[in-house]
């Protein structure tokens, strides 16, 4: 499977813009952390986001994943990250879709040099969740190991659903699939990012609220 391909289908090309909650109507956006030290905020990010995506992933046996990295001229960025995933004990398998975006020039750090996402999306398996949250929560951490140098998507293609950690604070849930995303908005519907449920409540809440 062409994994670039079926995520630019189901998603309708819209899966990696930003910020994905407001792209991407129809949405779920979470809270994470909470107040407390470093440690407190990333344990209760990493628990609150296992609990939202074990219900996003729930009897399926592997999920795709979707590493995405700035890099300069160098195409070869992605590789020191490689070290960092094995560490959390993920390896990318032999099979994975490998497909680079230039980045708009306004966006580059160096206005000298194009700029570039490069993307890896594999399947991996299911039991693997928790160590991808892990790798997403921990990269504005300082003190977190091991700590990739990414930002990573997690996608259920099969339901139609994608989920983004965009960092300890928060979490996006988008797609297609408006029942599960319905079941996601009652089942965690005290995780709700307050700034945005009203927009959510307009979406899921129906008319008998």
């Amino acid at each position: 499977m062409n994994l670039q391909l079926e995520i630019e289908r189901i998603f309708g090309g819209k899966a990696f813009a930003r910020p994905l909650f407001y792209s991407y109507p129809g949405g779920l956006r979470f809270e994470l952390s909470e107040t407390g030290g470093v440690i407190e905020q990333f344990l209760t990010a990493l628990r609150k986001s296992t609990k939202i995506c074990s219900d996003i992933f729930l009897d399926d046996a592997t999920l795709v994943a979707c590493l995405r990295i700035h890099s300069g001229s160098n195409r070869f960025a992605h590789r020191p990250l490689i070290h960092a995933l094995r560490s959390a004990g993920i390896n990318i398998p032999t099979e994975f879709s490998v497909w680079s975006e230039e980045i708009d020039s306004e966006e580059w750090f160096c206005e000298r040099e194009p700029e570039y996402w490069i993307n890896i999306a594999f399947e991996a398996p299911a039991t693997l969740l928790q160590a991808f949250l892990w790798c997403a929560l921990a990269r504005d951490f300082a003190a977190i190991q091991p700590k990739p140098n990414c930002v990573l998507y997690l996608f259920n293609l099969k339901k139609h659903v994608m989920v983004f950690p965009y960092d300890d604070r928060g979490l996006d849930v988008v797609g297609p699939n408006k029942d599960l995303l319905s079941q996601l908005y009652r089942l965690h519907h005290t995780y709700l990012l307050d700034y945005d449920r009203h927009t959510m409540d307009t979406t899921f809440a129906g008319p008998a609220r």
